[in-house]
């Protein structure tokens, strides 16, 4: 971090607290009371620091550009690149038959006296290939909610599977903007990211496994299949589904594994599926520009319509545009010492060279940004620019850091009433979140294993930064 001229009014512990302090209520006051648009409220959350250290503590604008704004974006650059080239091969994903295939084949779990059990692994199915959690509740989500009410399955237990199940994928997915944006914050490839999280993500999906299938086996009654009938015939009548529409994401888990380069790896698992786009009737020139646009896919039902008519570039302008925002006070913050001085109080005061410490304040530090903001993306950029030298100083893997992120924000945000994921799932389900979120074991069973590797060194890396100073 670039120090601060002498000149300059020093940015003290009290001070950082209430600049930090008055963003979080700008930011609650504009979603809660106003519904502002997220990336201008954070637009003006930026001009809000900008006018303080400016005027307050006497930084120059072009300090704060060149000096924090300008290299926090370059180092988001990155993750910019992955979210601009995950929209177009969402599309090309989806019109080659990709997507509903693997969709179709998710389907086939559901059984009657395993209905839990099916639903959470179904939408964890097509939250992970579509990386988006409220696209899967919107669909399977509702039609599951539909059959629960005839097996005597209780909605809350319904809706708490859908929703842990919807943020499965978006914590996993390589194609989801929070798995990208949290790997991009702690500054660390995307697939050491998933495999990281995979550490915390498999015991707490063992335990949901286990408890929704005990808890829907008591479940009594006959499903009525119409509505899922009704999703397998739109499929089969709109696509040719065969295993061969599998190539795209088995190229993209080989290269994956081989550790080749993110971004490459997407170019090349997004033009795998131009051929098979070709294969279900469109031209070279209409795929290029799905790619582009995003695809207007009719199947006849609208709820299953509205899940696969996604994607494309400018699909992920809204994503990007929070970023880049997000970025710009995040930047002024970093270069300002506002950061340090926060993260180097916890350190002194509480952590004190205890990992176990380090990971709980991540993570809670991430959970009260969720709590004050209600914006996945914000708890994960706020802790993760905090603690990223601090992971470094401790000598802990910046990957602990990047999955401590999704953990405590992208799959806690739903279990809180005033934010949009929980309004929105609330709504959707037709469920309170306060009851469904006993049910959503996955969504707080991530950070309660976070917490038990840290203070037992399970999973806690040593730095991989070089200059580690541990």
């Amino acid at each position: 971090m670039m120090t601060v001229e002498k000149e300059h009014r020093e940015v003290g512990l009290a001070g950082s607290i209430g600049i930090f302090s008055a963003i979080l209520a700008i930011i609650m006051v504009g979603k809660l009371f106003f519904g502002f648009d997220t990336a201008l409220l954070l637009m003006i959350v930026s001009m809000f620091t900008s006018f303080v250290y400016v005027f307050g503590y006497k930084f120059t604008w072009d300090e704060l550009f060149n000096g924090g704004i300008v290299p926090m974006v370059a180092r988001a650059s990155g993750a910019i690149m992955i979210l601009l080239t995950v929209g177009p091969m969402i599309a090309a994903w989806m019109i080659s038959g990709t997507i509903p295939y693997i969709i179709y084949l998710g389907l086939q779990l559901l059984t009657p006296k395993t209905f839990l059990l099916a639903a959470f692994i179904v939408t964890c199915i097509s939250s992970t290939v579509t990386g988006t959690s409220w696209g899967s509740a919107a669909t399977f989500g509702v039609a599951f909610m539909g059959i629960a009410m005839g097996l005597g399955v209780s909605p809350a237990a319904a809706a708490g599977a859908i929703v842990a199940g919807s943020y499965f994928g978006d914590k996993l997915s390589p194609v989801s903007d929070t798995t990208v944006l949290a790997a991009a914050t702690a500054e660390v490839d995307v697939i050491d990211h998933i495999r990281s999280m995979i550490w915390t993500t498999t015991p707490a999906f063992i335990i949901s496994l286990l408890i929704y299938f005990l808890v829907g086996s008591r479940a009594s009654g006959a499903i009525d299949m119409s509505q899922i009938n009704e999703i397998l015939t739109a499929l089969q009548n709109t696509f040719t589904l065969t295993p061969i529409v599998l190539i795209p994401p088995i190229i993209l888990l080989i290269l994956a594994y081989m550790r080749k380069p993110t971004l490459p790896v997407l170019w090349v698992a997004m033009m795998a599926a131009v051929p098979l786009a070709m294969m279900q009737g469109y031209t070279v020139p209409e795929v290029v520009k799905i790619m582009a646009n995003g695809p207007k896919i009719a199947t006849g039902v609208a709820s299953v319509d509205k899940l696969l008519s996604r994607g494309g570039l400018s699909f992920m302008a809204g994503s990007v545009a929070v970023v880049f925002f997000a970025y710009i006070f995040a930047g002024q913050l970093e270069y300002s010492g506002t950061f340090s001085r926060i993260s180097t109080a916890l350190r002194d005061k509480f952590i004190r060279g205890n990992k176990g410490k380090l990971v709980f304040s991540i993570s809670l530090s991430g959970i009260m940004t969720g709590l004050g903001t209600g914006n996945s993306y914000l708890s994960e950029i706020v802790p993760g620019t905090m603690y990223r030298e601090l992971c470094d100083e401790m000598n802990v893997s910046r990957r602990v850091l990047s999955r401590t992120l999704e953990d405590s924000g992208t799959v806690v945000v739903p279990l809180i009433p005033w934010s949009a994921a929980g309004i929105y799932m609330s709504t959707v389900l037709d469920v309170p979140v306060f009851s469904y979120a006993p049910w959503a074991f996955l969504c707080y069973l991530g950070f309660l294993t976070a917490w038990f590797y840290g203070f037992t060194g399970i999973a806690i890396w040593p730095s991989d930064k070089s200059k580690a100073r541990g």
